[in-house]
């Protein structure tokens, strides 16, 4: 500002003389008000940008600070409901240490009670059943069973000899000693109890086996008449019975 004073003295001082010099230097006094003025319209337009400038800081800096405020009360509620929802689950760990405490402890109550009765069982199945006495009918079924023929043979011969058995049990017995003494090829006692029990029983289902054998027993002792006999009275009785197709196959042979 004072070199603006400064040229506006030197405007009044040189005014007093008008020489060519003088005007010369006017000019140039005129074009540096000019430039003065240009200036000071510059200096007005920064001062007015400056102040729009602190203006809009103000402002921003406003809502900085409102913007602080908000999120720093959007972040407490954020905390609250955090430390809410903590408090649920430590209240739901609560109740799930109960509820596993309760159920460890009735596990080991029934693991007590298993283990008793695991005590027991181990006691009865140490414990050796007494075996049931088998009657002679039942022991002679039994080795036949088992393919023990020559036990089997001995045992049955004597139910049938000393007439222990009776019956469809005695039926059973001729049967199997008959098939016992086939298996142990001993075919003059095949035809004896075969024989018998077709004798004794006719209607008996065992005849349907006891007359197939009993004619395998004749082929094989190259009697082939009885065979054939024998095996046309198995067809005969029992036609649509397995042996009498077995029988048909034998025949044809003969």
């Amino acid at each position: 500002m004072k070199w603006i004073l400064a040229l506006f003295i030197v405007t009044i001082f040189l005014n007093g003389c008008k020489t060519q010099e003088e005007i010369a230097q006017g000019q140039m006094v005129e074009n540096l008000n000019l430039q003065v003025s240009e200036a000071q319209k510059l200096t007005a337009e920064a001062t007015v940008r400056m102040q729009q400038l602190e203006e809009r800081m103000n402002s921003i800096t406003g809502q900085v600070e409102e913007s602080g405020h908000q999120r720093q009360t959007t972040t407490q509620k954020q905390i609250d409901e955090l430390k809410a929802k903590l408090l649920v689950v430590e209240e739901n760990n609560k109740t799930l240490n109960t509820d596993i405490a309760s159920i460890k402890q009735s596990l080991e109550e029934q693991k007590a009670y298993l283990d008793k009765v695991l005590k027991s069982l181990t006691k009865i199945s140490k414990a050796k059943p007494k075996k049931k006495k088998l009657s002679e009918y039942d022991a002679a079924m039994a080795a036949y069973k088992k393919g023990q023929y020559k036990k089997a043979k001995s045992m049955l011969q004597e139910l049938i000899e000393k007439k222990k058995v009776k019956g469809s049990k005695r039926a059973r017995a001729l049967h199997n000693l008959g098939m016992s003494l086939y298996i142990l090829k001993e075919d003059d006692q095949v035809l004896i109890y075969f024989s018998k029990l077709f004798t004794d029983y006719p209607k008996s289902g065992y005849n349907k086996n006891g007359l197939l054998f009993l004619g395998k027993s004749f082929q094989r002792m190259k009697k082939n008449e009885e065979a054939k006999q024998t095996l046309n009275e198995l067809i005969s009785r029992f036609p649509k019975a397995k042996q009498a197709k077995e029988a048909k196959g034998i025949l044809k042979k003969l």
